[in-house]
């Protein structure tokens, strides 16, 4: 007879975590069109076409929404309940020392802007979203480092238990 398939704790733990590597680069491939496709001055947004507001606001729907998707997935594996709130995510998070107050507090401001593109009676300002999409680019930045930092931490505490 061959050997039993054992799953240890560290490859159990690595594939629950791919699905938040998945998330995170698909996160990244819409920072990049959120780059390219956000025109360098607020002035020339505001200017600019239908086409182009259209675009910004779904590259930052997009990233908020696979932001909430990564943090329910770490939530899970906490072996938490993820609340229906999508700040609620965010807070948790925090809770769990997996990102700092400055991106919890951007994120839960981004995601009443991303109320205000989702629910098209609320009227959002080009300005006001050139100017949120600049700062996703910069907070996003900063929660994908947070969070890679959060795994490695993550990682290190459970060699040192012997998991």
């Amino acid at each position: 007879m061959g050997k039993k398939n054992k799953k240890t704790p560290k490859k159990v733990a690595s594939r629950r975590f791919n699905p938040v590597k998945s998330k995170l680069e698909s996160m990244n491939e819409c920072f990049e069109q959120l780059q390219n496709g956000l025109p360098d001055s607020r002035e020339a947004y505001v200017k600019g076409d239908r086409i182009t507001h259209s675009y910004v606001k779904s590259c930052f729907l997009m990233i908020i929404q696979r932001a909430v998707d990564i943090n329910n997935v770490i939530i899970e594996f906490k072996e938490q309940t993820p609340q229906q709130q999508k700040h609620h995510s965010f807070l948790t998070l925090y809770q769990n020392n997996a990102i700092d107050k400055k991106t919890l507090d951007f994120f839960i401001k981004a995601l009443d802007y991303y109320e205000n593109i989702v629910n098209p009676y609320q009227e959002l300002a080009p300005s006001e979203l050139y100017d949120v999409s600049c700062d996703l680019l910069k907070y996003g930045e900063a929660y994908t480092h947070q969070l890679e930092n959060y795994f490695v931490n993550l990682a290190c505490s459970q060699n040192r238990r012997g998991l």
